[in-house]
């Protein structure tokens, strides 16, 4: 089903209003329980159309060799894979992920259940992950960073399905920046808000992340965006990426929402600094939604541009994954990544994977702050459900 700015009724806003009522019960915001017979629902959908083929060869090592304009070659390589996504394909994935996670017959009906006590008035928040932005719009990279498509996809079901205001809408990367044309110049939106590293009045100094085990060293200021502490409803959109902690995915995505992520790095796999800033309540009770972003993705790091897979049917995952717990969603991320790295076998490095038995953070995050639920496959109380668009 596709969507595209069409006005909504006042009866289908009543029928979406009581659909949220009912089925708030239903879809929480994963409820941060700590019953032992708690299941998560996670979803992937996949559908190899969703990338157009793009030439890994030609692109490799998939690292700063093949930057534009950085090695002095400024020609080497003119494709970009952000230009390689098939939006009325996502459109299609993103419908079905969401009905299929929510158990409704259609995708306004599905965000009414993931967006409890919805109004018209509501204002909502997308987190992206833009941490390898250039920070220079006539540099339009590779590296891996959130791309639009997904976004205009998600707006029309917010705006042209819900009928929630543009003007009420932020897109947010709050330590990051916010490409021109790539970017804002690529969303079909005009009118939502957009935060990043240039807005100066970005931070709410009234909400900070409480450390609850370890103190980071140096310090920082750790304050929430305005654009979380005033908003009703965080949509979470991030990548499927290796790091240094094993899996760059929902919960770190939030380090981009505070001011000093840099202090909170050194050996963040086995801390507790990535639960703790999951745990902020501005994050813990208002993201309704996360998302990976797996159309393309990196098994070998954090920065660069997508790798090809051999886990997947194609060279790129041409993947979405669907679930409210964040947990639930980076354990299912963090085993395909070293599902893959096995496969790769002497492709992969020793750091690369020495990188996925460092997520300790996982399993901190469920057993002493209870906001989701961590497993390695095979699954027994992560319900991985995968289909095709």
């Amino acid at each position: 089903m596709t969507f595209r700015n069409k006005p909504i009724s006042r009866r289908n806003f009543v029928r979406i209003s009581a659909t949220a009522a009912v089925s708030a019960k239903l879809y929480p915001v994963f409820a941060h329980s700590r019953k032992r017979n708690a299941r998560s629902r996670i979803i992937r959908i996949h559908d190899p159309e969703a990338t157009k083929p793009w030439d890994y060869a030609a692109n490799a090592p998939w690292d700063h060799t093949v930057e534009h304009g950085e090695t002095g070659n400024p020609e080497k390589i003119k494709e970009r894979y952000f230009d390689y996504i098939n939006e009325d394909v996502v459109t299609r994935m993103l419908d079905r992920g969401l009905r299929e996670l929510t158990d409704t017959g259609s995708a306004a009906d599905a965000w009414s259940s993931l967006l409890p006590n919805l109004q018209k008035s509501d204002r909502v928040t997308i987190k992206m992950n833009m941490n390898n932005a250039s920070f220079d719009e006539k540099v339009t990279t590779n590296r891996m960073d959130q791309t639009i498509p997904l976004v205009n996809v998600i707006l029309d079901d917010l705006v042209g399905e819900l009928g929630l205001s543009e003007e009420k809408i932020t897109i947010l990367d709050a330590s990051r920046w916010f490409h021109p044309e790539i970017m804002k110049g690529r969303c079909r939106y005009k009118h939502v808000q957009w935060v990043d590293e240039t807005d100066i009045e970005r931070w709410d100094k009234n909400e900070s992340v409480t450390f609850t085990k370890d103190e980071p060293s140096p310090g920082g200021d750790f304050w929430m965006p305005k654009a979380y502490t005033q908003t009703d409803h965080i949509i979470n959109l991030c990548l499927m990426k290796n790091h240094g902690c094993g899996i760059t995915g929902a919960m770190k995505n939030h380090f981009g929402s505070i001011p000093s992520p840099r202090n909170l790095h050194d050996g963040m796999g086995d801390k507790s600094y990535i639960a703790d800033v999951c745990n902020t309540p501005s994050i813990k009770n208002k993201v309704r939604l996360n998302i990976a972003d797996a159309l393309f993705a990196n098994w070998h790091n954090n920065v660069w541009a997508p790798r090809p897979w051999k886990t997947f049917p194609q060279e790129s995952p041409n993947s979405l994954i669907l679930g409210t717990d964040p947990v639930a969603l980076d354990s299912v991320m963090l085993n395909h990544i070293i599902k893959e790295i096995k496969s790769q076998g002497d492709n992969a490095p020793e750091w690369v994977k020495e990188n996925v038995q460092k997520h300790g953070f996982l399993k901190y995050a469920m057993d002493e702050l209870g906001l989701g639920i961590h497993e390695l496959a095979p699954y027994d109380r992560i319900d991985y459900r995968i289909y095709s668009a």
